[in-house]
């Protein structure tokens, strides 16, 4: 196994769950109390926080392997791919779950630009470690 494919998921993790931190815990933080029903509550926050950065690795890896399978590994590449990625999949669910579920919608808007952060900071190492 090509050992950049495994730094670039890892230091591409890392830096999306930096996005995540930013985007769904510190910026309009405050507004999620405005539907504290919506959100779950609870002594095993930690677990869900680990399970949440678990899942942002296999987003990375599974970035990785798609840049890498479809030669989609300089820069310019990668971060097009991470916006098609974005309007494909994490925008269109997150608008649609704003209009069944009371969430705020600056929450929502903080979560759809942290995705998008995400999946570009994955890019930026994706390109980094793979040119």
């Amino acid at each position: 196994m090509n050992l950049n494919l495994l730094w670039a998921a890892l230091v591409g993790a890392l830096l999306g769950s930096l996005a995540d931190w930013l985007f769904a815990g510190v910026i309009f933080h405050d507004r999620y109390q405005l539907t504290p029903d919506t959100w779950r509550s609870g002594s095993d926050e930690r677990m869900r926080i680990a399970a949440a950065q678990a899942l942002c690795l296999v987003s990375s890896a599974g970035f990785v392997l798609l840049a890498w399978k479809t030669h989609q590994t300089d820069l310019r590449g990668a971060l097009k791919l991470a916006a098609m990625i974005w309007l494909i999949a994490p925008l269109p669910m997150l608008i649609a779950n704003a209009m069944f579920i009371r969430v705020d919608h600056r929450v929502t808007a903080s979560h759809a630009a942290g995705w998008l952060a995400k999946l570009l900071l994955i890019a930026a190492a994706t390109a980094w470690f793979l040119k």
